[in-house]
């Protein structure tokens, strides 16, 4: 016999140097548990299958002992290399092992049997997938003495390799590169590998060449181990599959959106509506097709918020249906407040949801203050929003609530969301496509995204758009300093309500504030008034501050405009 050994390639010295992956940690034994003799024997199939029997000479420090086999091991800095092993069986002292348990774990095998004493253990199992091939040929490997607890003194082992031209092995605990004592090929063939000293844990793995006679196939198998880099390649095939939903995703939003989210008619950006209309007792306000401020908020942007619930009541107000009264300050720096005070109950007149809103404010009475309509409001401000929204598809303005053409779109976008979120994580996993999980993602959002303007508005409704963007117009351009001094104070009250809604309070609190032609204290305007010594000229800070104010309220007792 000649002894051999071999520098290994980095390859496949790393595949046998590397711990094992994810077996866990040993059996735990009896602490007196000892091995006193270790002999293996094995031998190579024609179709590539391993037949190995361990012969184990223990004493038992417990009534039963355990070891595993790996059935996955680190091949190269990407992939993992499995072996499958069958046929598992043991006898203890010539007989079969009392409660033998062969028990599948992650990536291994646990074996465990009863024992006690002095014991001759004889394990007998087969292993496939142990012939690949190299940069040098088809070769044969695997960890032949590894999982057991103890140490072993003296592990002899003996191969027949059909047609085996060299052998080599590593030996020590989990991570070493140490060469076996000796390893050596015999004229015939065969293989003997022979290691002083086993430690707890460590391992015994041959690696052995196959001459270009050898009629036995490659039947080695591997697996891409996961991470973070590995679930989401970066390649031709996982960009442009990823690209491709995600298209498909965009293009599929745009076209919902297209057929189902577009208004009807495009709007432009109109001509200045002046809302005034000649009558025999003068200039009067003339909304555009009688348009309320809720409802022209509503439709400027699909929404039904705090901005429309506020002006809808400065218009209530100006149109004598309460009264808002600015309360004293307690000092300097009092906090500012003001009373509500309702003046009738309206009748058919109103629209469902200006009736709504008179109730939602004075349910606790007739009177109400601005700072303790927070919680009373709580509860009652959905059925004056549940009104608005019903007014504009009543109106013909829209062929279904804004909302809920928001909410299904939302709701579908979402689902494709979650969808890909569950996807992303199950091809990450499973494979190197995570991207395309991603990709899916991104086209749920992109649906998401784009529900946000899909109401769509009929020819009616992009019609009434286009004069509400004229009236925006007028409000801020123009004035009311060509109307008679007589009409400008109501003509410029009808119109607050509407630059509420528009943005555009301050200026028209102004229009109100320049028809106080004097220096001396005013009682109010009838529709607003002020505490003692309050001048009509202060009417912008007011109005300014109680808009603030009460929707403020709206926002802290619902939460949701």
């Amino acid at each position: 016999m000649s002894l051999k050994r071999r520098l290994l390639p980095a390859a496949l010295l790393v595949s046998l140097t590397v711990p094992f992956v994810a077996l866990g940690t040993l059996p735990a034994q009896a602490a007196d548990d000892q091995i006193t003799a270790y002999a293996a024997e094995a031998s190579l199939t024609g179709d590539g299958v391993l037949k190995v029997k361990e012969t184990v000479d223990l004493t038992a420090g417990g009534d039963s002992f355990a070891r595993t086999l790996t059935t996955r091991v680190r091949s190269d800095a990407d992939e993992d290399r499995t072996y499958d092993i069958r046929n598992v069986s043991a006898t203890v002292n010539g007989q079969p092992a009392e409660n033998f348990e062969d028990k599948g774990i992650e990536n291994g095998r646990r074996l465990s049997l009863k024992v006690s004493g002095q014991a001759k253990i004889v394990y007998s199992y087969e292993v496939g997938n142990v012939v690949s091939d190299s940069t040098e040929g088809r070769e044969v490997s695997w960890p032949i003495v590894q999982g057991y607890s103890v140490g072993i003194p003296k592990a002899s082992v003996s191969l027949s390799v059909p047609f085996a031209t060299w052998v080599t092995c590593i030996a020590g605990r989990v991570g070493s590169s140490m060469p076996c004592t000796t390893s050596q090929l015999a004229e015939n063939a065969s293989l003997e590998i022979e290691q002083m000293g086993v430690p707890a844990g460590g391992r015994l793995t041959f690696l052995t060449g196959l001459s270009g006679q050898a009629s036995v196939q490659p039947n080695a198998e591997f697996k891409t181990r996961w991470s973070l880099g590995n679930a989401f390649t970066l390649d031709a095939s996982t960009i442009g599959l990823s690209v491709l939903l995600l298209g498909l995703g965009v293009l599929g939003a745009a076209a919902l959106w297209f057929f189902r989210g577009r208004d009807a008619v495009k709007t432009g950006p109109g001509t200045p509506e002046r809302p005034v209309l000649n009558s025999a007792d003068g200039p009067q306000f003339a909304a555009p097709d009688g348009i309320r401020p809720g409802q022209v908020g509503t439709v400027v942007d699909e929404t039904a918020d705090v901005v429309d619930i506020t002006a809808t009541l400065l218009d209530l107000a100006v149109r004598n249906y309460l009264t808002i009264v600015e309360l004293p300050r307690g000092s300097q720096f009092g906090k500012l407040d003001w009373e509500l005070r309702r003046l009738n109950a309206g009748g058919s007149e109103l629209l469902p949801y200006e009736k709504a809103l008179l109730d939602a404010v004075f349910a606790d009475g007739e009177t109400v203050q601005v700072s303790t309509l927070g919680p009373a409001l709580r509860s009652r401000l959905n059925l004056v929003r549940e009104h608005l929204y019903a007014d504009v598809v009543t109106q013909g303005w829209f062929a279904s609530r804004p909302d809920a053409v928001r909410n299904r779109w939302t709701t579908a976008g979402l689902v494709l969301l979650g969808a890909g979120v569950v996807l992303t994580v199950v091809l990450a996993i499973a494979t190197k496509y995570g991207l395309v999980g991603f990709a899916v993602m991104l086209a749920g959002l992109v649906l998401t995204l784009v529900g946000q303007v899909a109401p769509a508005r009929t020819a009616r409704g992009a019609a009434v758009l286009g004069r509400v963007a004229g009236l925006q117009r007028y409000l801020a351009d123009e004035t009311s300093a060509d109307l008679p001094q007589s009409h400008r104070l109501e003509f410029a009250s009808r119109c607050l309500p509407y630059a509420a809604v528009l943005g555009l309070t301050e200026k028209w609190a102004l229009e109100i504030a320049a028809t106080d032609d004097d220096d001396d204290p005013d009682a109010g305007i009838g529709w607003y008034s002020g505490p003692e010594n309050w001048h009509l000229s202060d009417i912008g800070e007011s109005l300014s501050n109680f808009v603030t104010a009460f929707g403020g309220t709206l926002s802290t007792a619902r939460r949701l405009f």
